[in-house]
């Protein structure tokens, strides 16, 4: 039987059949993140169960074998110290969720298992499949999360994204009858809004609307000169999903050249555009739950991802008529380098599953992969993301809830082109992001943190440039051919 627990132990092992008296089944741990059974997505409405049912019929179909699952702490986009010290220590679950971009991070330590060679295999569990890269919706954004190494190192199941909430009920009765769908056409509705004592917009919590805030705006400033900057092309498998995304590696190089520091108008101008957007959010920027603010009717518009759908389809008290929109298009009303076009997204993959090394430590890898095959067939997940009603299926045959829809839509832009504090590693994250805080909530001046970033940045590319996956000497080439266009971008004098 499958079980959960918050440890590696298996207080509900037994013997498995045929086995010398005594032995014990040792599971596969896993961790699912949202699905996880018991978990109660967006803190509302019954705890999750499916996949609690999916392991009872894997396990019955592969007798003497165990799923127990293990709630991870911290393996989303955060530094998920706690993981790390277990997967140091060979004690990490099998199988776990984590954002690509962080397990990036250390590959080459030998932590986490490439699954590219099981990817051209059948999946057994859905017939006619040949490969089982072939059952994914979106392959395009599974190939995208392989590692700068050019290896694959986890499935994406389900895909998450973001999107405007509003009230239209309030939003009437300020006088605002439609979303804006120019930047200037927003800033002239929020001050309408603010004239008469409301806040406009609200964002998730944590501060991600200024960290979301800067991808979008950072792709609608940049967007006529990133075929230049995209000096290590996205692969043909993949550039579809990824368009003209810089990795790490391109960024810290284009850092030598001068991008991303005080002497790059365009750096400047997104500073300054994303601290003006700020002033039309709460004071309050790092509430533990800025939502309360939109679903208690005291701001009309609300910057969340699709995880917040499962909260309003739910809550027996909301009492308003709701919509989704997106973010509006700069132009260049608002600054000189926008390129008019509309805004990307930053969402994506949802829940990506990889498998540790705990995986060969315990010799149950093939298990791993078969129960991953399991898991992503169109029925298992169609099930899982029906329960949870968050995320969107990335399976073939993998009905959607309507309530998704809207955000199915805004998926279908173009992606953003690069995920900046997601780039960064450790400390110049965490320094980027108190930073941007203190900028932000005019705790320092624009050139100030300019300055303060432009150190961060420099002391992260110094820690990374020698690195065998940054390789900038292979990137000199590609420079050479575009650097005659892209010199004249930067300012020659501060």
């Amino acid at each position: 039987m499958s079980g959960c627990g918050e440890s590696g132990k298996s207080e509900n092992s037994k013997p498995a059949p045929g086995s010398a008296p005594g032995s014990t089944i040792r599971p596969i741990k896993v961790d699912l993140n949202v699905y996880t059974p018991g978990t109660i997505p967006s803190g509302i409405g019954k705890p999750v169960e499916q996949a609690d049912h999916l392991a009872h019929e894997w396990e019955e179909l592969h007798p003497g074998k165990k799923i127990l699952y293990q709630q991870v702490v911290s393996t989303g986009g955060g530094e998920g110290e706690w993981l790390k010290t277990q997967l140091i220590g060979g004690i990490a679950p099998e199988i776990i969720h984590q954002n690509a971009e962080i397990a990036w991070q250390d590959v080459d330590k030998g932590w986490y298992i490439p699954l590219d060679e099981y990817m051209e295999k059948p999946n057994p569990y859905i017939p006619g499949n040949q490969r089982w890269i072939e059952s994914f919706k979106n392959q395009d954004l599974v190939n995208a999360k392989k590692a700068p190494d050019g290896k694959l190192y986890c499935i994406s199941i389900d895909i998450v994204e973001t999107g405007l909430y509003y009230n239209k009920d309030m939003l009437r009765s300020l006088g605002v009858d439609s979303m804006p769908r120019t930047w200037t056409e927003m800033e002239t509705q929020f001050k309408k809004i603010r004239e008469q004592g409301v806040t406009p917009m609200t964002t998730a919590i944590m501060g991600l609307g200024s960290d979301w805030g800067q991808d979008i705006l950072f792709e609608m400033i940049y967007h006529d000169i990133l075929p230049d900057m995209d000096l290590v092309p996205s692969s043909a498998d993949s550039v579809g999903y990824l368009g003209h995304y810089l990795e790490p590696r391109e960024a810290g190089y284009l850092f030598t050249k001068g991008f991303f520091t005080r002497r790059d108008p365009r750096w400047r101008e997104m500073n300054r555009i994303l601290y003006e957007w700020r002033q039309h959010w709460p004071m309050e920027l790092k509430n533990s739950d800025t939502a309360r603010l939109f679903l208690t009717g005291r701001i009309p518009i609300l910057w969340d991802s699709s995880f917040l759908i499962r909260r309003l389809a739910t809550d027996p008290y909301l009492n308003f008529e709701w919509g989704v929109a997106y973010i509006p298009t700069l132009t260049t009303e608002t600054c000189r380098y926008a390129s008019g076009t509309p805004a990307t997204v930053i969402g994506g993959a949802a829940i990506q599953l990889h498998i540790t090394n705990s995986a060969r430590i315990n010799n149950n890898l093939e298990d791993c992969i078969d129960f991953l095959m399991y898991l992503s067939t169109p029925q298992a997940v169609e099930r899982l993301a029906s329960e949870a009603l968050i995320f969107i299926p990335n399976i073939k045959g993998a009905e959607m809830s309507p309530e998704l829809k809207p955000f199915d839509e805004i998926f279908q832009r173009r992606y953003c082109a690069i995920k900046w504090l997601e780039s960064m590693s450790g400390q110049y994250k965490k320094q980027w992001r108190r930073m941007l805080d203190l900028y932000l909530n005019d705790g320092m001046s624009l050139d100030e943190f300019l300055k303060v970033l432009e150190d961060n940045f420099r002391a992260w590319v110094e820690e990374h440039r020698n690195e065998p996956g940054w390789d900038f000497a292979g990137m000199d080439p590609v420079w050479q051919e575009h650097k005659d266009r892209l010199q004249k971008e930067i300012e020659q004098s501060l």
